[in-house]
């Protein structure tokens, strides 16, 4: 898909315009393929939350200041950031982390600032700026429809970052799903082996399988590929 195509179909304000439009421009830049990681997160404590033996060993950046520094995330074997800022981006890149950007969506943000501020986050990229995927994250539960549009956008106006992750903990596995048609190509939160039924005290769990994480990379027409230890790729089967 071409610049002048996607940036204008990133102002449409159809639905269904724009979701083809990014899935498009995901297939383009991914060659179909969907991606997915077990993941546990070095929580502000400093213990890690998740299986020992996942892939993606994260932190975020919110977490930085109770933990101690990144010095200290890198040491507990951190291997993923999740900033959000650009400085600590760059710092965390240095380090030899994947670095992933969380992108706020405001509740109020007119559709002016939001395409001016994607479109200085790509002029950094083309810049230099190591930037390995961004997060799209509601404000607000209640934006679903505005998170999809969103997750288009992202994909189309950055046409230089890899890859448009879906968080599970921030939007849950329904709203995940529909973003793997509006652009994003990989899921991120708490992916695990086996997880309990969601009932009772685990009602509102938002963990999903493996093989769940490739059903709905499946389900979105892509190709299920699960990020393994040491940064390789593996065709996840069945």
């Amino acid at each position: 898909m071409s610049a002048d195509v996607a940036a204008a179909a990133s102002q449409s304000p159809d639905l269904f315009v724009l979701g083809r439009a990014a899935q498009a421009a995901a297939w383009a830049a991914t060659g179909g393929c969907g991606f997915f990681a077990c993941w546990r997160r070095l929580l502000p404590t400093g213990l890690w939350q998740g299986p020992a033996s996942s892939a993606a060993a994260f932190v975020d950046e919110a977490d930085l200041a109770a933990l101690g520094g990144l010095a200290t995330a890198c040491a507990a074997g951190a291997n993923t950031f999740i900033a959000t800022s650009l400085p600590m981006l760059t710092e965390a890149t240095g380090c030899g982390l994947r670095g992933l950007l969380r992108l706020f969506l405001p509740t109020d943000e007119p559709a002016q600032e939001q395409a001016r501020r994607l479109a200085e986050l790509e002029d950094r990229v083309r810049k230099g700026l190591v930037l390995d995927g961004v997060v799209p994250t509601p404000e607000e539960d209640c934006m679903g429809l505005a998170t999809l549009l969103f997750v288009a956008r992202c994909r189309l106006a950055l046409a230089g970052v890899p890859h448009v992750l879906v968080d599970l903990d921030c939007l849950g596995p329904k709203l995940s799903q529909l973003g793997l048609g509006f652009g994003a190509d990989e899921l991120c939160g708490p992916i695990v082996n086996e997880r309990a039924l969601r009932l009772g005290d685990n009602a509102g769990s938002r963990a999903i399988t493996r093989a769940e994480a490739a059903q709905l990379l499946r389900r979105a027409g892509l190709c299920a590929f699960e990020r393994v230890a040491g940064g390789g790729l593996e065709e996840f089967a069945p």
